[in-house]
């Protein structure tokens, strides 16, 4: 038996990002997140356990003097194997060349590893981190946003993904509403302008 295709899309965008599948047994594999949210990955555990598999505890630990991070592991699952082998041929991560980048997929990734941000008086724009895959990979995705029909380029200094301001509000369109509070400021393109102007920061 194997997943439906939105678990396979969730996974797949936890995937882009910072979500993990981790071998324990010649056929079977566990799912791993780590965040500095609470919120967030009580979600992730809940929509894992949604998807049939088993989950563990979800761990603190200290991220800083001042913050702590949560640890999620599932149980291992066979189900995962055949995920496993196309994200991890020879035991390292790459982005696999039938990956579908639809609005769930899209949106997971755009949480786990994307930034909302604003300079001046420009409107916003959007980065996708995706330093830790190849330049063929992130070059590879690129092109897969451009058919979706958004304006994306690879930023050579940092391999990471701009998304155009020219294509931001079409992007957050695409996926949709932020399914946890706790990272709905990426989602709020109308309210980014004002919030880069008050605290000088970047939104990550």
């Amino acid at each position: 038996m194997g997943f439906e295709k939105e678990a396979i899309e969730w996974i797949n965008g936890e995937l882009l990002g910072d979500g993990r599948l981790e071998l324990t047994s010649s056929s079977s594999v566990r799912f791993r997140y780590t965040s500095k949210c609470f919120e967030y990955i009580e979600y992730i555990k809940n929509m894992i356990n949604s998807f049939g598999i088993k989950g563990e505890k979800i761990y603190k630990y200290p991220r800083t003097i001042k913050s702590y991070g949560y640890k999620y592991a599932s149980r291992s699952h066979k189900e995962l194997l055949n995920l496993q082998q196309k994200w991890y041929p020879n035991n390292k991560k790459i982005v696999p060349k039938d990956l579908n980048l639809t609005s769930l997929t899209c949106r997971q990734w755009y949480i786990g590893d994307g930034q909302l941000s604003c300079q001046g008086k420009r409107n916003p724009y959007i980065r996708l981190h995706a330093q830790g895959f190849s330049i063929y990979d992130v070059e590879w995705l690129v092109n897969q946003l451009i058919k979706l029909g958004f304006k994306a380029t690879r930023r050579p200094s940092k391999n990471n993904i701009g998304i155009s301001t020219y294509s931001t509000k079409e992007f957050l369109n695409y996926i949709g509403e932020c399914p946890v509070k706790c990272y709905e400021y990426k989602f709020d393109y109308k309210g980014i302008k004002n919030k880069i102007k008050e605290d000088k920061t970047v939104l990550k």
